[in-house]
C-alpha cells in the first residue's frame, strides 16, 4: 500500500511536469433532480440513498470548521490535490507500519462519490484526482464543499449533514450545535465503529479529537475546547428524517424513474413541479402525529388530502414511519365502512327521494340468491331502533338497517352502478354494499367524495404538473382530468346531508368544534373493528383519513375516534389560510326545517327537527302535526 502511494505521488508529478494529460471522460457534474411544491418551493428528499440537499447557507459554521478541520485542513488552500498532505500521510504510515492517515482531499473524496467505485486500484485512485481536479476547476470551493455534505455517509443510513442531523439528533442541520457538530464529522471516517447509539462512548472520543483538531487550526480556543467536550450530548431520531413528504416524493420518484429512468432522476437534474403543498403537508404530519401517538407501534394510518376542484393531492401520508415501511397505504385496499353509504343516498336523490323520506329501522330478512339468508343490523348493543327515521338522519347516525333496505329499494346493481362513476372499478352488486363491502383506497375515497364537495363534478387524481430537464426544456406538463357524476343539486343535497353527520347527534359531532368551518364528513367502520375511517371535506379542501393494521388485524377503534381527530385536526390547520365559505346552494334548492320524527315542516313545538336541502318542489308541504294542537293544525292549514 505504501508503494502505491509513492507510485501514485510520482506518477502525479511526472505527468504535471511533462503536461501530459491522463485521458477520461469529458464529466458532467451529476445534479439530482429537485421537486418542488405547488408554490415553487423545493420538496426535500429526493435522492438516490436517504438524503436531503441542502444549500451551503444551511450548513452550520461549527460544521463547516470541523470537517475541515478533521478531514481537510488546506481545504481552501490547495487546487484539488494536497500534495503536503499525501506525503504527510505516506510518512506517518511508513513510521506507523500500517495506515493511519489518508491523504484524500474533501475534493478527491467529493469526486470519488460522484464517479468512482471504492475499488483499491492505482487506475481509480489517479482518475480520482483528475476528477478532483476537474472540479476544482469548474466549482467554487464552497460549491464542492456544499456537495461534499450533501453526500458523505453517517451511519444508519443517513447520508449527507440533514439527514445525519434529523437521525442522531431530530434537529435541522443549520440548527446544530458547535458539540453536535464536532460529533457528526467524526463519523464519516468510521460510521459503525463510532456509531453514538450503539457505542456513544466511542462516538464521545472522536469527538474529542475533532476538538483537537478544530483547536490546532484555530477554530475554536482551548478554554472551549474542554467546555464543548465537557457537554452533554442528547441522541434523538426525528419523526420525520427522510423530509415531510417522504412517501409523496417517493410516488413521484417512481413514476419519474420509470418514464425517463433512474440514471436521468438522481443525476439528471431534473426539476418537477408537484401539486403537494408543503404548508398543507406540515399542517398533515402534525395532526398525524398528534392523532397516533397513543396508538400502538404497529398501527398504521394514511391520510391524502385534495383540491376539490381540479383533483390535485395537497397533502400525503402513507404511513407511520417511511424509514421502517415504505409501502404507501394511500394506495392499500381497505373495506370502507359506513363510508360508502354517501353513494347510495346519492342515488336515491336522483331517483326522486327526499332528505324527508322516511325508512323504519327494524328487524328484516332478506333472501340471497345463494338461498342463505341476511340480516343487518346496526352498530352497537341495540341491533334495531323500531323506528322510523328521515333518510338525513338516518345518515346522521349511520344506521345500517335503513341502508340496506334502501340498497334492497333501489337496487344493489343500479347503486354498484352508480358508485362506480365516483371513479370506483367493479363494484359488486350486494345488499351489504353501503356497509363497505367492497374494498377501496384512501386515495379513491378522497376523489369520489370531492365530487359533492366540487357540486358534481369527479376529478382525477393529480400529483405532477409539470417536468423540465437540467436545461429548461418541458418534458411533460398535465391538465385537469374532469367530467361530471351528479347534478350540482344532487352534489349540494349530499353536502347538506353530511353536514348533518357533525351536527348534535350526528356520529362525528364531536368533530365540528374542531375543524372549525363548513364541513361535511362520514365515519366509518368495519364489523370486526379492522379498519377505522373518516372522510370529509369543505368548499376547496377534501380529505380521506384510514387507521388500522397491515395485517387486518383488530384496532378496536370507530371511525370518529381513530381517524376522525386526525381528519378534523389535519382540516384547520391545512384551511387556516383559506376564507371560510359554505357550500354553494343551488337556485332550483330550498331549504326548509324538517321535523325528525314526522318528515313534515317542523312547527315551532316540534322536539327535534332539522334543516333539510330540497329540490324545489319536492319539500313537504304539511305542517308537522305530530307535536301541534288539532287546532293548531287547523289554523295552519286554513291559514299558511
Amino acid at each position: 500500500m505504501f508503494k502505491k502511494q509513492l507510485l501514485i505521488a510520482l506518477l502525479i508529478s511526472l505527468l504535471i511536469i511533462s503536461g501530459c494529460a491522463y485521458e477520461i471522460d469529458s464529466i458532467e457534474v451529476p445534479e439530482a433532480s429537485v421537486v418542488f411544491d405547488i408554490k415553487g418551493r423545493p420538496i426535500k428528499g429526493l435522492a438516490e440513498e436517504n438524503r436531503i440537499s441542502i444549500e451551503f447557507e444551511e450548513i452550520p459554521e461549527s460544521f463547516k470548521a470541523a470537517i475541515i478541520a478533521v478531514e481537510d485542513k488546506n481545504f481552501y488552500n490547495h487546487h484539488g490535490i494536497d500534495f503536503t498532505g499525501i506525503l504527510r500521510a505516506l510518512f506517518l504510515n511508513l513510521k506507523a507500519g500500517k495506515i493511519t492517515a489518508g491523504g484524500s482531499t474533501i475534493t478527491q473524496q467529493t469526486a470519488k462519490t460522484l464517479y468512482l467505485s471504492n475499488e483499491r486500484t492505482i487506475s481509480r485512485k489517479i482518475k480520482e484526482l483528475f476528477y478532483a481536479l476537474e472540479l476544482e476547476r469548474r466549482y467554487s470551493k464552497d460549491e464542492i464543499l456544499t456537495r461534499y455534505c450533501n453526500s458523505i455517509y453517517f451511519g444508519h443510513g443517513a447520508y449527507g449533514l440533514e439527514v445525519a442531523a434529523r437521525t442522531f439528533f431530530n434537529k435541522n442541520a443549520r440548527d446544530l450545535s458547535v458539540e453536535e457538530s464536532a460529533l457528526l464529522a467524526g463519523l464519516p471516517n468510521a460510521p459503525s465503529l463510532y456509531d453514538p447509539y450503539v457505542n456513544p462512548q466511542a462516538a464521545k472520543q472522536r469527538q474529542r479529537v475533532v476538538l483537537q483538531r478544530m483547536w490546532e487550526e484555530g477554530y475554536i480556543t482551548e478554554a472551549e475546547l474542554e467546555d464543548i467536550a465537557d457537554r452533554e450530548l442528547q441522541y434523538q431520531r426525528a419523526d420525520y428524517v427522510l423530509g415531510e413528504a417522504p412517501y409523496f416524493i417517493a410516488m413521484v420518484r417512481d413514476y419519474v424513474s420509470e418514464k425517463y429512468g433512474e440514471r436521468v432522476v438522481y443525476q439528471g437534474g431534473l426539476k418537477i413541479y408537484t401539486t403537494l403543498d408543503l404548508d398543507m403537508q406540515k399542517a398533515a404530519n402534525k395532526a398525524y402525529q398528534e392523532g397516533m401517538k397513543e396508538r400502538e407501534a404497529n398501527v398504521q394510518a394514511a391520510l391524502v388530502a385534495l383540491d376539490v376542484s381540479n383533483g390535485d393531492i395537497r397533502a400525503l401520508i402513507g404511513g407511520r414511519d417511511f424509514a421502517l415501511s415504505n409501502y404507501n397505504r394511500v394506495f392499500s385496499e381497505r373495506q370502507p365502512g359506513s363510508t360508502f353509504k354517501p353513494f347510495l343516498y346519492s342515488l336515491a336523490m336522483e331517483w326522486g327521494m327526499t332528505q324527508a323520506e322516511q325508512i323504519k329501522c327494524e328487524e328484516v330478512e332478506f333472501k340471497l340468491p345463494t338461498g342463505d339468508t341476511y340480516t343487518p343490523e346496526d352498530y352497537g348493543d341495540d341491533k334495531y331502533h323500531w323506528k322510523e327515521f328521515t333518510l338525513k338522519e338516518a345518515l346522521m347516525i349511520s344506521d345500517n338497517v335503513i341502508a340496506v333496505r334502501l340498497n334492497h329499494l333501489l337496487g344493489p346493481q343500479d347503486v354498484a352502478n352508480h358508485a362506480e362513476k365516483f371513479g370506483f372499478k367493479n363494484i359488486e352488486p350486494i345488499l351489504s354494499l353501503p356497509l363497505g363491502s367492497k374494498e377501496v383506497t384512501p386515495l379513491d375515497m378522497a376523489a369520489a367524495y370531492s365530487v359533492f364537495a366540487n357540486e358534481g363534478i369527479y376529478s382525477r387524481p393529480r400529483y405532477i404538473l409539470k417536468v423540465m430537464d437540467r436545461y429548461g426544456q418541458v418534458l411533460e406538463e398535465s391538465d385537469s382530468q374532469q367530467r361530471r357524476v351528479v347534478s350540482p343539486e344532487n352534489a349540494y343535497i349530499i353536502s347538506d346531508m353530511l353536514k348533518g353527520v357533525l351536527e348534535a347527534g350526528g356520529t362525528g359531532s364531536h368533530l365540528k368544534a374542531l375543524v372549525g368551518r363548513p364541513a361535511a364528513g362520514k365515519t366509518g367502520t368495519t364489523d370486526d373493528y379492522n379498519d377505522a375511517w373518516f372522510v370529509g371535506y369543505t368548499p376547496q379542501l377534501c380529505c380521506a383519513v384510514w387507521v388500522g393494521y397491515d395485517q387486518g388485524r383488530n384496532v378496536n377503534l370507530v371511525g370518529g375516534v381513530g381517524a376522525g381527530p386526525i381528519w378534523a385536526n389535519f382540516m384547520r390547520e391545512a384551511s387556516a389560510n383559506l376564507a371560510p365559505r359554505d357550500f354553494k346552494k343551488p337556485d332550483a334548492v330550498n331549504l326548509i326545517n324538517v321535523c325528525l320524527d314526522s318528515g313534515l315542516v317542523a312547527a315551532e313545538s316540534c322536539p327535534r327537527s332539522k334543516q333539510m336541502a330540497f329540490i324545489e318542489g319536492s319539500e313537504p308541504r304539511e305542517i308537522c302535526y305530530y307535536h301541534t294542537s288539532s287546532l293548531d293544525w287547523l289554523l295552519d292549514a286554513v291559514m299558511p
